[in-house]
């Protein structure tokens, strides 16, 4: 076992699935440099990566062992946290050619069958080097042809593996517990950072690696939007409080949300956390092998429409969740994906109400044989208030 956590196995499965993608494809070799995808291939974790100055790269072939492309001075962290035995370094900061001359050299030294080499390019894709390298590796992988690997990776990350699985779940133990202690770190006084700071505290002490995402929104009777940093406005009675939270443990997140009263809600805020459950609970029946994504969108929008009540328009009711914080798919009407099981999900109606106020509330899934088990521990049925 690495200190990643995963075995040599888990990741030698993943090249082998990549490497089959890549012959039907018509892929020689894939370039990645995004942090994540090489987490994915290679396992390394490191805190380098808040410096823009040093960029990563793993090359995978179509066959054989995966190749890295490392600055110099990340061996020994690389040999720490990485099953790939296989790489090459050059002098960083060298800021008028940051490895690519290195990387090019290495996928062109592959043996060559279609010509063809992916690199990260397409939708919720991000790639670990400057624009003026990219087109300096393009140039110097001349003549091969660089085409998108981006929907390659998509597909590989969709299905979790079971330890990848009980990471999230763990992520969203974490988060749970610290939901169940909210009331504790709310007190007369408190501003919404003051809230934020305990809540991100437990959750750091619950065993989260770390805390990427607190979004935290508040106001009487409701919110405006969810998607807010914390800030110096003082929690009132009356307030609807709204906690959404990204936790990561071992590169592997948790991602959903709370809504609490502060004192006497008010009917109609009642009422709205209500149909926002009944909304839920439809989403998560629809959460099944052999539905679609699209389903999952339709079966909370028409529960939420069956209240009498109009849905929010944040174009999808939740999404994948994995080694990022948002993955493919999206529960949205024109989202056709297959679920399969080992896809790990978020189920995330919202409604509109009020003048201008939003309620969202967010479930974590993963799809089984049979249904889904839900990963976060579900909220409860009722507005929960928090009385001073």
């Amino acid at each position: 076992m690495l200190n990643t956590g995963f075995s040599v196995t888990e990741f030698e499965a993943r090249v082998d699935r990549a490497q089959q993608l890549m012959a039907e494809q018509q892929l020689d070799a894939i370039i990645v440099s995004s942090e994540k995808h090489v987490e994915y291939f290679a396992g390394y974790r490191s805190d380098l990566w808040a410096s823009p100055t040093r960029p990563f790269y793993l090359i995978v072939p179509r066959e054989g062992l995966p190749v890295a492309v490392l600055p110099q001075g990340a061996d020994d962290a690389w040999r720490a946290s990485s099953w790939v035995e296989h790489f090459t370094t050059w002098p960083s900061p060298r800021p008028e050619n940051e490895g690519a001359a290195e990387v090019a050299a290495t996928t062109k030294a592959l043996p060559r069958r279609f010509g063809r080499v992916g690199i990260e390019m397409g939708p919720e894709s991000r790639i670990g080097m400057t624009l003026a390298d990219v087109f300096r590796l393009i140039e110097a992988l001349k003549p091969l042809e660089i085409d998108d690997c981006a929907m390659l990776c998509r597909q590989l990350r969709l299905i979790k593996s079971p330890a990848e699985v009980a990471y999230i779940r763990r992520a969203c133990g974490i988060a749970s517990d610290a939901f169940d202690r909210l009331p504790e770190f709310v007190t007369p006084g408190s501003s919404e950072k003051d809230v934020a700071g305990r809540f991100m505290a437990s959750m750091i002490a619950g065993g989260a690696s770390k805390v990427p995402f607190l979004a935290m929104a508040s106001g009487q009777g409701g919110y405006k939007t969810i998607i807010l940093r914390a800030g110096d406005r003082k929690l009132e009675a009356g307030d609807i409080l709204a906690i959404d939270t990204g936790v990561d443990v071992g590169g592997y997140f948790s991602d959903f949300d709370r809504n609490y009263a502060i004192g006497d809600p008010g009917d109609l805020a009642r009422s709205i956390y209500r149909s926002l459950q009944r909304a839920t609970d439809a989403g998560i029946a629809a959460a099944r092998p052999g539905n679609r994504a699209s389903d999952l969108f339709h079966a909370q929008a028409n529960a939420i429409e069956a209240d009498g009540i109009k849905p929010a328009t944040q174009g999808r009711y939740g999404h994948g969740l994995g080694l990022t914080l948002t993955e493919w798919p999206s529960n949205a009407a024109h989202d056709d994906t297959l679920l399969e099981p080992g896809m790990v999900l978020t189920i995330e109606p919202g409604i509109a109400y009020g003048d201008g106020l939003v309620m969202v509330h967010e479930e974590n899934l993963v799809i089984t044989e049979d249904g889904a088990e839900l990963l976060s521990r579900r909220g409860p049925p009722e507005l929960p208030v928090i009385a001073w």
